[in-house]
C-alpha cells in the first residue's frame, strides 16, 4: 500500500482547505508518476522501471512506487486475472527490488519479502489458469539474491538453500523453465558465506559446493558444473577463519579444484591465480614454522606452470608480496641471515618481469619497505647497509621510470639509515655507513613525500652517537639536527633519547636549558 502522509495523519474536518489541498496535490501528483510508470511498463520498455528507481529522485518516493506497483500485482488483483503487460512487469520488479540503490532498502528482509511475494503471486497466477505467467530460473535467481543480500546471516541462507533445492526437484520432475544455473549455486554458496552466525556455516557452503558437482557430473544438471568463481568465496572465509586447519583444507579445496579440471574433464573449475594467492594468503596467516618454505614452494609451482602455458596460474604482484611477506618471521624473529637475500632475489624477479612487459607485476611501495627493512634487520651480513640503500635505488629508478606505484616515501628512508646506524666493524666502516646515513637523511628532506618523521630523527641521533668517533664533530652535528628537528616540531621521546647518548651533560643541559622532556614545549 502507498504511505500515508502526514497531512493523512492530521485529524480534520475539512475546515483546513490549504491542507486538503496540499494532499490532494500529493496523491495527485504519486498517483500521475505511477501511472505514467505503469504505461511505460510494456515488453518492450521494461527497463524504464529500472532506470526510474536508479533516477535522482527522493528515497521514500522510490520506495513508493515500487511498493505501489507490486501490491497492484499481489493485493489488488485475484489469481488468474493479471494482464500481459502485469505478468511481464513482474520480474522487473523481482529484479529491481532485489537489484535496488542502497537508499531503497529499508530493511534486506523487507526486500527479500517482496521479491518472494511477488514471486508466489506468480506461481499462484499460473496454478490459476494464466498461461502467459511462466516463472523462470531468473526469478527465482531474484528471489535467492535478495535473501542472499538481505543481512539475515543464517535464516538467509537457510531460505536460499530451500529455494535451490525446490528449484532443482522440480527441474529433475519436467520443468525445464525453472532449471538452477551457475548463479543460482553461487549464490546459495555466497549467502552461506555471510552467515556469521553459524558455526558450521563453511561446511554448508561446501556440501553445496559438493552437490552441485556431483549433480552435474551425474548429469542430473548440465548448468550444475562448477566454476572457479564458486571456490572463491570458500577459500576468502577460510582465510579469514582464523582457524588452524585453515591452510591445510583451503590447500586440499585447490587439490580438488585440480582434480575436476585434469581427471574429470571439468575445465571450468580449475584454480586461477586468486585461489593460490588465497591458498598462500592462509600460509601467512597461520604463522606455522614451516609457513614461508610452504609458500615458496606454492609459487614456484604457479610459475613453472605459467611458463609451460598455463597464463590463469600466472604469479602476480600480489603473489610476491605474499612471498616476501613469508620471509619476515625468519628475519625478525629467527634472525635469519639469508632472509634479506632471499627476499632481494624474489624482488628482483618481480623488476625482471615487469621489465619484460608484464603490466601485473608493477612492484608497490610495501614490497620495496619490507625489503629494504630486511636488510636493516641482517647486521650480521658485511655491508647490509649498503644492500639496503641498493634496493632503494632501484625503486628511486623504476618510481622515475613511471611505476607511480612504487613511490618512495619516508619509511624507505628512514630503514637505511636504520641499516647505517646499526652497522658494527671498523671506523673505516661507520665512517661510510655515517656518510650514508647523512646522505639519505638530507635526500629525504627534498622531497615532500619522503620528509623525514620523529623515528628518522631519532635513527639520525643514533648514528651520530655509534658512529662518529670524535666528540667535537658529534657535538656540531647533534646541535645542527637538534635544531632543525625542533623547527619540524618531530623531536619525540625516541629522538631525544636518543640526542642524550651522544652529547655530554653539559650540552645536554646547553641545549635543553636543564629541562626534562616533559617540559618542553609543545611545538618542539
Amino acid at each position: 500500500m502507498i504511505p500515508r502522509t502526514k497531512s493523512q495523519h492530521r485529524n480534520g474536518n475539512g475546515n483546513d482547505s490549504g491542507i486538503s489541498r496540499q494532499s490532494s496535490s500529493r496523491s495527485r501528483a504519486l498517483h500521475l508518476v505511477v501511472a505514467t510508470s505503469l504505461a511505460l511498463l510494456d515488453p518492450i520498455r521494461l527497463h524504464h522501471v529500472q532506470a526510474y528507481i536508479t533516477s535522482g529522485l527522493p528515497a521514500h518516493t522510490h520506495r513508493a512506487f515500487l511498493r505501489k506497483l507490486t501490491d497492484d500485482i499481489i493485493c489488488n488483483t485475484d489469481p488468474g486475472t493479471l494482464t500481459a503487460q502485469e505478468v511481464s512487469s513482474a520480474p522487473m520488479l523481482m529484479s529491481a527490488w532485489a537489484t535496488a540503490p542502497e537508499k531503497l532498502r529499508k530493511t534486506g528482509k523487507e526486500r527479500a519479502i517482496a521479491v518472494e511475494g511477488l514471486l508466489k503471486r506468480m506461481i499462484d497466477e499460473r496454478r490459476a489458469g494464466n498461461r502467459d505467467a511462466i516463472v523462470r530460473t531468473e526469478d527465482y535467481n531474484a528471489v535467492m539474491k535478495s535473501w542472499a543480500m538481505s543481512g539475515e546471516k543464517s535464516a538467509a541462507a537457510i531460505r536460499v538453500e530451500q529455494i535451490l533445492m525446490n528449484m532443482q526437484d522440480m527441474y529433475a520432475s519436467g520443468d525445464e523453465n525453472v532449471q538452477p544455473n551457475l548463479e543460482s549455486f553461487q549464490t546459495a554458496i555466497e549467502a552461506w558465506t555471510r552467515a556469521t552466525d553459524e558455526p558450521n556455516a563453511l561446511a554448508r557452503a561446501q556440501q553445496i559446493l559438493n552437490w552441485m558437482t556431483k549433480i552435474y557430473l551425474s548429469s542430473a544438471n548440465d548448468l550444475a558444473m562448477p566454476h572457479t568463481s564458486c571456490f572463491h568465496p570458500i577459500l576468502k572465509c577460510w582465510a579469514t577463519s582464523g582457524k588452524l586447519e585453515a591452510p591445510i583444507v583451503s590447500e586440499h579445496l585447490l587439490m580438488w579444484m585440480q582434480h575436476l579440471q585434469m581427471k574429470e574433464g571439468v575445465h571450468s573449475a580449475g584454480p586461477d591465480t586468486t585461489c593460490f594467492n588465497i591458498v598462500m594468503s592462509n600460509w601467512l596467516k597461520s604463522r606455522d614454522l614451516t609457513a614461508e618454505k610452504r609458500i615458496r614452494q606454492i609459487y614456484e609451482y604457479m610459475d613453472k606452470c605459467n611458463r609451460l602455458g598455463a597464463t590463469d596460474m600466472k604469479p602476480d604482484a600480489s603473489t610476491y608480496n605474499i612471498v616476501i611477506s613469508s620471509i619476515a618471521p625468519a628475519v625478525k624473529k629467527y634472525y635469519d641471515m639469508g632472509g634479506a637475500r632471499r627476499a632481494d632475489k624474489i624482488l628482483a624477479r618481480l623488476e625482471s618481469g615487469y621489465f619484460a612487459g608484464d603490466e601485473e607485476l608493477k612492484p608497490d611501495t610495501i614490497t620495496y619497505n619490507q625489503v629494504i627493512d630486511y636488510w636493516a634487520k641482517t647486521q650480521s651480513v658485511r655491508g647490509h647497509f649498503l644492500k639496503a640503500r641498493e634496493v632503494l635505488d632501484r625503486q628511486i629508478e623504476m618510481y622515475e621510470s613511471g611505476v607511480r606505484t612504487c613511490r618512495p616515501d619516508v619509511t624507505g628512508y628512514t630503514s637505511v639509515i636504520a641499516a647505517c646506524a646499526s652497522t658494527p666493524g671498523s671506523k673505516l666502516d661507520k665512517r661510510r655507513s655515517f656518510d650514508l646515513a647523512h646522505a639519505t637523511f638530507m635526500e629525504s628532506c627534498k622531497m615532500k613525500y619522503t620528509q623525514p618523521n620523529s623515528i628518522t630523527y631519532g635513527l639520525m641521533f643514533k648514528a651520530v652517537s655509534r658512529l662518529l668517533p670524535k666528540k667535537e664533530e658529534r657535538h656540531r652535528y647533534v646541535r645542527t639536527l637538534f635544531g632543525l628537528c625542533c623547527d619540524d616540531g618531530l623531536l619525540g621521546e625516541m629522538a631525544f633519547n636518543r640526542m642524550k647518548d651522544a652529547v655530554t651533560k653539559d650540552l645536554l643541559y646547553e641545549l635543553t636549558n636543564g629541562r626534562s622532556y616533559a617540559e618542553f614545549p609543545d611545538e618542539w
